[in-house]
């Protein structure tokens, strides 16, 4: 059997881990926000909230933009299980569109029927990292007021129209776990321009208090914290940023090697009866 599932990890990441084991603090700190900024830098973004898987990822920033029971959230019927119940942890109900043959995301037209009063958000998932049409989507939830959070678990690194993904949406959700084309061991993120929800995404994945631990600490009044909001313990370790770290420095060569891959995989397959090959934009696609 192929080995599909195993990270390609190495001694830079056990160095790197190896620097955050020395400081003594291994949760929320310095390493998280190194991470963070590394990110923003690659990805051209405003702000990036490091949280510990993609599914947490999704759901702080559902959570974040007022999803509530009684809302609707347009979905694609193929993707991932945790793309549905995100949604109905919220109280939300999902509702499922169909995908385009070509590329396995959302079809766009379908998406156009499936609006009501209640629809809230849309979650375009970029499956098998292609990006899916954001400027059609923007476009819709201007025009109809809904918020495009989108599922890019698949897609660190691919672009759009030649922007990163992670630049396009009201807010962009990333997994780094095991078997993703950048691994922070488990991990995940939201990418956004909003000033307003990034800070209360940055609450919320600390439980709702107001200063996270490492900002505490650096202060005599150490024991002294509020709770201003509904919140989770979604954020991100130092250990698992660390590894994200080592991992971005040799990321684009990993993308370069599994793009060789793809092309071996379709001209292997190509001419085989009964089975079709996806149209792949590898030019802008992280595969």
């Amino acid at each position: 059997m192929l080995p599909v599932s195993r990270p390609s990890i190495g001694q830079e990441e056990l160095k790197e881990v190896g620097k955050v084991f020395s400081t003594g603090w291994l949760g929320l700190g310095s390493t998280v926000f190194e991470f963070e900024n590394k990110l923003k830098e690659y990805l051209g973004a405003k702000h990036v909230l490091a949280v510990n898987t993609g599914t947490t990822a999704l759901h702080i920033a559902l959570d974040a933009f007022g999803i509530k029971d009684g809302d609707e959230v347009i979905v694609p019927s193929l993707t991932f299980c945790a793309s549905v119940q995100v949604i109905t942890a919220l109280g939300a109900r999902p509702v499922f569109c169909e995908i385009n043959p070509d590329n396995l995301n959302m079809d766009i037209t379908d998406v156009k029927k499936r609006i009501t009063t209640k629809t809230k958000a849309i979650m375009p998932v970029h499956y098998c990292g292609q990006a899916c049409d954001m400027d059609e989507l923007m476009e819709i939830g201007k025009t109809h007021g809904i918020a495009i959070i989108e599922d890019a678990a698949h897609a660190f690194g691919s672009s759009y129209q030649g922007k990163k993904i992670g630049s396009f949406g009201d807010a962009t959700c990333f997994s780094f776990d095991p078997i993703k084309n950048l691994t922070c061991g488990e991990g995940g993120a939201v990418v956004l321009s909003d000033d307003t929800i990034a800070e209360l995404i940055r609450t919320k994945r600390i439980l709702g208090i107001d200063k996270d631990t490492w900002h505490r600490y650096r202060n005599e009044r150490a024991w002294f914290y509020e709770v201003t909001t509904q919140g989770y313990r979604y954020h991100m370790s130092n250990i698992n940023a660390a590894i994200g770290i080592a991992q971005l420095k040799k990321f684009e060569s990993f993308i370069q090697k599994k793009k060789e891959i793809v092309q071996k995989y379709n001209a292997a397959f190509m001419n085989i009866d009964g089975l079709k090959i996806l149209t792949w934009n590898l030019k802008e696609t992280a595969p």
